[in-house]
Protein backbone atom coordinates (compact mmCIF):
# COMPACT_ATOMS: atom_id res chain seq x y z
CA UNK A 1 0.00 0.00 0.00
CA UNK A 2 1.24 3.47 -0.92
CA UNK A 3 -0.25 5.73 1.74
CA UNK A 4 -1.69 9.08 0.80
CA UNK A 5 0.32 10.64 3.60
CA UNK A 6 2.41 9.49 6.53
CA UNK A 7 4.60 11.30 9.06
CA UNK A 8 8.31 11.48 8.30
CA UNK A 9 9.78 10.31 11.62
CA UNK A 10 13.53 9.70 11.57
CA UNK A 11 15.98 8.14 13.99
CA UNK A 12 17.04 11.69 14.92
CA UNK A 13 13.46 12.44 15.96
CA UNK A 14 13.36 9.31 18.10
CA UNK A 15 16.68 10.19 19.70
CA UNK A 16 15.44 13.70 20.49
CA UNK A 17 12.38 12.34 22.28
CA UNK A 18 14.45 9.68 24.04
CA UNK A 19 16.99 12.23 25.29
CA UNK A 20 14.20 14.31 26.73
CA UNK A 21 12.57 11.32 28.44
CA UNK A 22 15.91 10.39 30.01
CA UNK A 23 16.64 13.94 31.18
CA UNK A 24 14.43 13.65 34.24
CA UNK A 25 12.48 16.77 33.31
CA UNK A 26 8.80 17.18 33.95
CA UNK A 27 6.86 16.08 30.89
CA UNK A 28 4.54 19.09 30.97
CA UNK A 29 5.00 22.38 29.10
CA UNK A 30 8.25 24.18 29.94
CA UNK A 31 11.50 25.32 28.30
CA UNK A 32 11.36 23.18 25.14
CA UNK A 33 7.89 24.45 24.30
CA UNK A 34 9.07 28.06 24.67
CA UNK A 35 12.01 27.24 22.41
CA UNK A 36 9.65 25.78 19.80
CA UNK A 37 7.36 28.82 20.00
CA UNK A 38 10.29 31.20 19.51
CA UNK A 39 11.68 29.28 16.54
CA UNK A 40 8.35 29.02 14.72
CA UNK A 41 7.70 32.73 15.32
CA UNK A 42 11.13 33.61 13.92
CA UNK A 43 10.59 31.37 10.90
CA UNK A 44 7.37 33.14 9.87
CA UNK A 45 8.54 36.64 10.89
CA UNK A 46 6.20 36.97 13.85
CA UNK A 47 7.08 38.40 17.27
CA UNK A 48 5.10 36.01 19.45
CA UNK A 49 3.82 32.43 19.38
CA UNK A 50 1.73 30.36 21.79
CA UNK A 51 1.59 26.56 21.56
CA UNK A 52 -1.74 24.81 22.17
CA UNK A 53 -3.03 21.20 21.93
CA UNK A 54 -4.31 21.40 18.31
CA UNK A 55 -5.24 23.68 15.43
CA UNK A 56 -8.94 23.82 16.34
CA UNK A 57 -8.11 25.19 19.78
CA UNK A 58 -5.66 27.59 18.12
CA UNK A 59 -8.47 29.11 16.01
CA UNK A 60 -10.82 29.25 19.00
CA UNK A 61 -8.18 30.94 21.14
CA UNK A 62 -7.41 33.45 18.37
CA UNK A 63 -11.11 34.35 18.13
CA UNK A 64 -11.56 34.72 21.90
CA UNK A 65 -8.38 36.79 22.29
CA UNK A 66 -9.63 39.07 19.48
CA UNK A 67 -12.83 39.75 21.42
CA UNK A 68 -15.09 37.72 19.12
CA UNK A 69 -18.19 36.64 21.02
CA UNK A 70 -21.91 35.95 20.87
CA UNK A 71 -23.62 38.21 18.34
CA UNK A 72 -20.52 38.72 16.19
CA UNK A 73 -20.28 37.51 12.59
CA UNK A 74 -17.17 35.79 11.24
CA UNK A 75 -16.56 35.18 7.52
CA UNK A 76 -15.17 31.76 6.60
CA UNK A 77 -14.34 30.29 3.15
CA UNK A 78 -16.67 27.65 1.75
CA UNK A 79 -13.73 25.27 1.21
CA UNK A 80 -11.82 24.51 4.40
CA UNK A 81 -11.41 21.82 7.02
CA UNK A 82 -14.48 21.61 9.26
CA UNK A 83 -12.46 22.76 12.29
CA UNK A 84 -12.39 26.32 10.96
CA UNK A 85 -16.15 26.84 11.15
CA UNK A 86 -16.57 24.70 14.28
CA UNK A 87 -14.17 26.98 16.16
CA UNK A 88 -16.35 29.97 15.21
CA UNK A 89 -19.47 28.21 16.52
CA UNK A 90 -17.57 27.17 19.68
CA UNK A 91 -16.67 30.81 20.30
CA UNK A 92 -20.37 31.69 20.19
CA UNK A 93 -20.14 33.72 16.98
CA UNK A 94 -22.16 33.36 13.78
CA UNK A 95 -20.28 31.97 10.75
CA UNK A 96 -20.88 33.56 7.35
CA UNK A 97 -19.82 31.21 4.55
CA UNK A 98 -18.08 33.02 1.68
CA UNK A 99 -17.44 31.65 -1.81
CA UNK A 100 -13.93 30.76 -3.03
CA UNK A 101 -12.05 31.63 -6.22
CA UNK A 102 -10.03 29.41 -8.58
CA UNK A 103 -7.30 28.93 -5.97
CA UNK A 104 -9.95 27.49 -3.59
CA UNK A 105 -9.22 30.40 -1.24
CA UNK A 106 -11.74 33.01 -0.13
CA UNK A 107 -12.94 35.28 -2.93
CA UNK A 108 -12.36 38.97 -2.22
CA UNK A 109 -15.29 39.93 -4.47
CA UNK A 110 -17.63 37.65 -2.52
CA UNK A 111 -16.27 38.91 0.81
CA UNK A 112 -17.05 42.50 -0.18
CA UNK A 113 -20.73 41.54 -0.55
CA UNK A 114 -20.99 40.48 3.09
CA UNK A 115 -22.38 43.25 5.32
CA UNK A 116 -21.39 43.96 8.91
CA UNK A 117 -18.85 41.29 9.76
CA UNK A 118 -16.56 41.47 12.78
CA UNK A 119 -13.84 39.08 11.66
CA UNK A 120 -12.53 37.12 8.69
CA UNK A 121 -10.75 33.78 8.85
CA UNK A 122 -8.63 33.51 5.71
CA UNK A 123 -7.38 30.02 4.83
CA UNK A 124 -4.37 29.71 2.48
CA UNK A 125 -5.60 26.26 1.46
CA UNK A 126 -2.70 23.85 0.99
CA UNK A 127 -0.32 26.80 0.92
CA UNK A 128 -2.05 28.86 -1.80
CA UNK A 129 -2.39 32.49 -0.76
CA UNK A 130 -4.89 33.50 -3.45
CA UNK A 131 -6.22 36.98 -2.64
CA UNK A 132 -4.86 36.89 0.89
CA UNK A 133 -2.80 40.08 0.64
CA UNK A 134 -5.73 41.99 -0.87
CA UNK A 135 -8.08 40.62 1.81
CA UNK A 136 -5.60 41.78 4.45
CA UNK A 137 -5.75 45.33 3.05
CA UNK A 138 -9.55 45.18 2.83
CA UNK A 139 -9.85 44.11 6.48
CA UNK A 140 -7.42 46.81 7.55
CA UNK A 141 -9.44 49.49 5.74
CA UNK A 142 -12.72 48.24 7.22
CA UNK A 143 -11.33 47.66 10.74
CA UNK A 144 -12.21 43.95 10.55
CA UNK A 145 -10.25 41.39 12.58
CA UNK A 146 -8.26 39.11 10.24
CA UNK A 147 -7.15 35.66 11.40
CA UNK A 148 -5.10 33.45 9.09
CA UNK A 149 -5.84 29.74 9.45
CA UNK A 150 -2.54 28.58 7.99
CA UNK A 151 -2.84 25.02 9.31
CA UNK A 152 -1.85 23.62 5.91
CA UNK A 153 0.72 26.23 5.03
CA UNK A 154 3.85 26.17 7.20
CA UNK A 155 6.77 26.65 4.82
CA UNK A 156 4.68 28.33 2.12
CA UNK A 157 5.12 31.93 1.01
CA UNK A 158 3.88 34.38 -1.59
CA UNK A 159 5.72 37.49 -2.81
CA UNK A 160 8.34 36.91 -0.10
CA UNK A 161 5.71 36.93 2.67
CA UNK A 162 5.45 33.75 4.73
CA UNK A 163 2.11 32.08 5.28
CA UNK A 164 1.30 32.57 8.93
CA UNK A 165 2.21 36.27 8.84
CA UNK A 166 -1.12 37.68 7.62
CA UNK A 167 -3.61 39.39 9.91
CA UNK A 168 -3.46 40.21 13.59
CA UNK A 169 -3.32 36.49 14.45
CA UNK A 170 -2.45 33.31 12.59
CA UNK A 171 -2.52 29.63 13.46
CA UNK A 172 -0.68 26.42 12.59
CA UNK A 173 -1.41 22.73 13.12
CA UNK A 174 1.08 19.91 13.72
CA UNK A 175 -1.05 16.80 13.13
CA UNK A 176 0.61 13.79 11.43
CA UNK A 177 -0.25 14.79 7.84
CA UNK A 178 1.24 18.30 8.12
CA UNK A 179 4.73 19.18 6.83
CA UNK A 180 6.06 18.78 10.39
CA UNK A 181 4.32 16.95 13.21
CA UNK A 182 4.44 16.28 16.91
CA UNK A 183 1.46 13.92 16.93
CA UNK A 184 -1.00 16.64 17.83
CA UNK A 185 -0.41 20.31 18.45
CA UNK A 186 -1.23 23.80 17.29
CA UNK A 187 0.13 27.31 17.58
CA UNK A 188 -1.22 30.88 17.57
CA UNK A 189 1.06 33.69 16.39
CA UNK A 190 0.85 37.49 16.54
CA UNK A 191 2.89 40.68 16.46
CA UNK A 192 0.67 42.35 19.07
CA UNK A 193 1.97 42.12 22.65
CA UNK A 194 -1.49 42.70 24.15
CA UNK A 195 -3.00 39.88 22.09
CA UNK A 196 -0.07 37.66 23.06
CA UNK A 197 -0.72 38.27 26.76
CA UNK A 198 -4.43 37.51 26.28
CA UNK A 199 -3.51 34.23 24.60
CA UNK A 200 -1.23 33.29 27.49
CA UNK A 201 -3.87 34.24 30.07
CA UNK A 202 -6.70 32.27 28.47
CA UNK A 203 -4.51 29.21 27.91
CA UNK A 204 -3.24 29.07 31.51
CA UNK A 205 -6.40 29.57 33.63
CA UNK A 206 -5.92 33.37 33.54
CA UNK A 207 -3.75 33.27 36.64
CA UNK A 208 -2.40 36.34 38.38
CA UNK A 209 1.35 36.54 37.92
CA UNK A 210 3.18 34.70 40.72
CA UNK A 211 -0.17 33.69 42.31
CA UNK A 212 -0.97 30.20 41.12
CA UNK A 213 -4.49 30.02 42.58
CA UNK A 214 -5.61 33.62 42.08
CA UNK A 215 -7.33 34.23 38.74
CA UNK A 216 -8.03 37.46 36.83
CA UNK A 217 -10.95 36.02 34.90
CA UNK A 218 -12.04 33.19 32.63
CA UNK A 219 -9.31 30.83 31.47
CA UNK A 220 -8.74 27.23 30.45
CA UNK A 221 -5.93 24.70 30.29
CA UNK A 222 -4.62 24.69 26.72
CA UNK A 223 -1.01 23.74 27.48
CA UNK A 224 0.92 21.08 25.56
CA UNK A 225 3.96 19.10 26.74
CA UNK A 226 7.71 19.40 26.33
CA UNK A 227 7.61 15.77 25.23
CA UNK A 228 5.69 16.86 22.13
CA UNK A 229 7.92 19.89 21.70
CA UNK A 230 11.07 17.73 21.72
CA UNK A 231 9.69 16.06 18.59
CA UNK A 232 8.46 19.36 17.16
CA UNK A 233 11.90 20.96 17.47
CA UNK A 234 13.56 18.01 15.77
CA UNK A 235 11.01 18.13 12.94
CA UNK A 236 11.33 21.90 12.56
CA UNK A 237 15.09 21.59 12.08
CA UNK A 238 14.37 19.54 8.93
CA UNK A 239 11.58 21.70 7.51
CA UNK A 240 13.53 22.95 4.50
CA UNK A 241 14.60 19.37 3.73
CA UNK A 242 10.96 18.25 3.84
CA UNK A 243 9.88 21.11 1.55
CA UNK A 244 12.59 20.25 -0.98
CA UNK A 245 11.52 16.60 -0.97
CA UNK A 246 7.84 17.53 -1.45
CA UNK A 247 8.67 19.90 -4.31
CA UNK A 248 10.59 17.13 -6.03
CA UNK A 249 7.63 14.77 -5.69
CA UNK A 250 5.32 17.45 -7.07
CA UNK A 251 7.56 17.88 -10.13
CA UNK A 252 7.57 14.14 -10.76
CA UNK A 253 3.78 13.95 -10.62
CA UNK A 254 3.37 17.06 -12.80
CA UNK A 255 5.80 15.78 -15.43
CA UNK A 256 4.37 12.28 -15.64
CA UNK A 257 0.60 12.67 -15.23
CA UNK A 258 -1.50 13.36 -18.33
CA UNK A 259 -2.61 16.99 -18.15
CA UNK A 260 -5.50 16.19 -20.48
CA UNK A 261 -7.30 14.77 -17.45
CA UNK A 262 -5.45 16.22 -14.45
CA UNK A 263 -4.34 19.76 -13.77
CA UNK A 264 -1.85 20.84 -11.15
CA UNK A 265 -2.30 23.82 -8.85
CA UNK A 266 1.41 24.48 -9.33
CA UNK A 267 0.70 27.66 -11.30
CA UNK A 268 -0.52 29.17 -8.04
CA UNK A 269 2.96 28.79 -6.52
CA UNK A 270 2.11 26.06 -4.03
CA UNK A 271 5.52 25.27 -2.55
CA UNK A 272 5.05 21.75 -1.28
CA UNK A 273 1.48 20.45 -1.03
CA UNK A 274 0.71 17.92 -3.76
CA UNK A 275 -2.82 18.29 -5.10
CA UNK A 276 -4.38 18.08 -8.54
CA UNK A 277 -7.85 18.65 -9.88
CA UNK A 278 -9.68 16.47 -12.42
CA UNK A 279 -11.35 17.95 -15.47
CA UNK A 280 -14.62 16.17 -14.69
CA UNK A 281 -16.24 14.73 -11.58
CA UNK A 282 -16.72 11.33 -13.24
CA UNK A 283 -13.00 11.11 -13.99
CA UNK A 284 -12.27 11.92 -10.38
CA UNK A 285 -14.36 8.98 -9.15
CA UNK A 286 -12.87 6.64 -11.76
CA UNK A 287 -9.31 7.66 -10.91
CA UNK A 288 -9.92 7.26 -7.19
CA UNK A 289 -11.28 3.72 -7.62
CA UNK A 290 -8.55 2.75 -10.08
CA UNK A 291 -5.78 3.88 -7.74
CA UNK A 292 -7.48 2.17 -4.82
CA UNK A 293 -7.40 -1.12 -6.75
CA UNK A 294 -3.67 -0.57 -7.25
CA UNK A 295 -3.22 0.01 -3.49
CA UNK A 296 -2.44 3.69 -4.01
CA UNK A 297 -4.23 5.83 -1.46
CA UNK A 298 -5.70 9.21 -2.39
CA UNK A 299 -8.36 11.48 -0.92
CA UNK A 300 -10.74 14.10 -2.21
CA UNK A 301 -10.45 17.72 -1.23
CA UNK A 302 -12.74 19.02 1.49
CA UNK A 303 -16.42 19.18 0.51
CA UNK A 304 -17.92 22.65 0.70
CA UNK A 305 -19.12 23.78 4.09
CA UNK A 306 -22.46 24.66 2.52
CA UNK A 307 -22.94 20.98 1.59
CA UNK A 308 -22.61 19.79 5.19
CA UNK A 309 -26.08 18.86 6.45
CA UNK A 310 -25.66 20.24 9.97
CA UNK A 311 -24.64 23.63 8.57
CA UNK A 312 -27.67 24.11 6.32
CA UNK A 313 -29.07 26.91 8.48
CA UNK A 314 -25.78 28.82 8.55
CA UNK A 315 -25.89 32.15 6.74
CA UNK A 316 -24.22 31.93 3.32
CA UNK A 317 -22.90 34.58 0.96
CA UNK A 318 -22.14 32.68 -2.26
Amino acid sequence: MINQVEPNISSEDMESVSRYMQSGSWITEHKLTKDLEDKVATYVDRKYAVAVPNGTIAIYLALIASGIRDGHKVAVPNITMIATINAIIWAGAEPVIVDVDNTLCMSLDSLKKVPEINAVIFVPLNGRVGSGLEIQEYCKDKDIVLIEDSAHALGSSYLNQKCGSLGSLSVFSFTPHKIITMGQGGMVLSDDENLYQKLIDIKTFNREKDKSDVHKGFGLNFKITDLQSSLGLSQLSKLEEFIKMKKNLHRQYSNNLNDKYLKSFNEYETPWFIDFYCISENQREELYLYLKQKNIETRFSYPSLSSQSYLQNIEKQI
